[in-house]
């Protein structure tokens, strides 16, 4: 596919140029700011505030990617099945479940280069700066995650380029 960006909702999506990429694939409510091609949505309906549940709900991409079944009255449903636990040395992308950490990135990321052979994966807005529901110690467990990721992509020749300056910009 090449190059395909991934778009959380953090302040480096503003760097986010739509016209640069093959695909984008966004987690949860990111089309309040960019129609993405795909959706990665790993929380429950009961989870988002009304404005947000309205905004995924109205959202119309080709695919959302969800390992929770109640989401399955989407025409564009996408069932995917997470491990049971979290990366510690580390990521073989060739085994069936995904790997999961504490933010939708990352496995949207794995999105990628599963299903559309990314060559590129550019990361937008996962800046996990002051994050309201992320404390340092998550953050530092997401960062490991993240680094054992680009380390996979690399052994799958796909590239990974983390733009913005939150704290996994110094990964790479």
């Amino acid at each position: 596919m090449g190059k395909i960006a991934v778009l959380g909702l953090g302040p480096s999506l503003s760097l986010y140029n739509p016209a640069d990429y093959n695909l984008a694939i966004g987690v949860n409510d990111i089309w309040r700011y960019h129609q993405s091609e795909a959706i990665v949505c790993l929380n429950h309906r009961s989870t988002f505030n009304y404005d947000r549940l309205n905004v995924i709900d109205n959202s119309k991409p080709k695919a959302f990617y969800t390992q929770i079944a109640n989401w399955n009255t989407r025409p564009d449903f996408v069932q995917i099945e997470l491990t049971s636990y979290f990366p510690n040395h580390t990521i073989d992308l060739n085994i069936v479940p995904f790997y999961k950490s504490y933010c939708s990135p990352f496995v949207a990321c794995q999105v990628g280069i599963r299903f559309y052979q990314a060559k590129e994966i550019h990361l937008f807005g996962v800046d996990l700066v002051n994050h309201p529901h992320l404390d340092q110690t998550l953050c530092t467990k997401i960062k490991n995650h993240f680094l054992l990721l680009s380390q996979a992509l690399e052994k799958e020749g796909c590239e990974f380029i983390v733009h913005g300056s939150g704290i996994l910009s110094v990964l790479l």
